[in-house]
């Protein structure tokens, strides 16, 4: 009974952190006008100490290091979640006002970019399920998936034929759309900062594509060119 309860609990954390990235983006980040500018840097650093966190363990040296043979086992999976989510709820929590003045966005076009976020959102997990995301998190009674070697099916059909990243798109889009809803400095700011991360992740992510996946990956490349936008990147 105490396993199940803490499967369920690590399993409830871990769609937790998830859908937070976009609950935080829809309900907005702190704004106050009166506060000093130098906000923005404690923002800046609490948010690159996270974002180093994440990428320090998402790398081959680290995985090798820590986990040896280990390597793509559920452990390292769920390691990854656990520090990954706790983290970022911790810059949720503790992510100071940012200064600046808001607009006066009339209450149609908030309603509009409101449905579009929710669009967007939709695009994002377009095709999954509460059980898919438990193999993406590693959930107990459930196989690690989402990985880039072989195991994971190369996805190239639908709107992954239009680009290589349309979960990162739909990620942008909804902060593009949150722009509209929060129309203030401290909104920029953080929907700059996440989806600059997206974006660096990419190249990050393609070069271990490419190293697990070899010519399957550069034919995906080529008959599918662009990144994130057609006819852009």
């Amino acid at each position: 009974m105490e396993d199940l309860t803490m499967a369920q609990a690590y399993r409830l954390f871990g769609h937790v952190g998830l859908f937070s990235i976009f609950g935080a983006i829809l309900f907005g980040f702190r704004h106050d006008p009166g506060v000093p500018w130098g906000n923005l840097l404690f923002g800046a650093a609490l948010y690159g100490a996270w974002a180093a966190v994440h990428l320090a363990m998402t790398s081959d040296r680290f995985k090798r290091a820590v986990y040896g043979d280990r390597v793509g086992s559920p452990i390292e999976r769920r390691v990854y979640i656990v520090v990954t989510v706790a983290t970022w709820l911790a810059v949720l929590w503790y992510h100071p006002p940012l200064p600046g003045p808001a607009l006066d966005v009339p209450g149609p076009l908030r309603f509009a970019a409101t449905v579009g976020f929710l669009m967007a959102l939709f695009a994002f997990f377009e095709g999954m399920t509460f059980a898919a995301i438990d193999g993406l998190i590693a959930a107990p009674g459930t196989e690690v998936a989402y990985s880039h070697g072989a195991e994971t099916k190369l996805l190239t059909e639908g709107r992954y034929a239009a680009v290589r990243h349309p979960m990162y798109q739909a990620a942008i889009l909804a902060g593009l759309c949150s722009l509209i809803i929060h129309a203030n400095p401290a909104q920029l700011f953080w929907v700059l900062m996440i989806g600059g991360t997206f974006i660096g992740f990419i190249p990050l992510e393609e070069a271990r594509l490419l190293a697990k996946r070899g010519d399957e990956y550069r034919a995906y490349m080529s008959r599918t060119p662009w990144r994130l936008v057609r006819a852009v990147w």
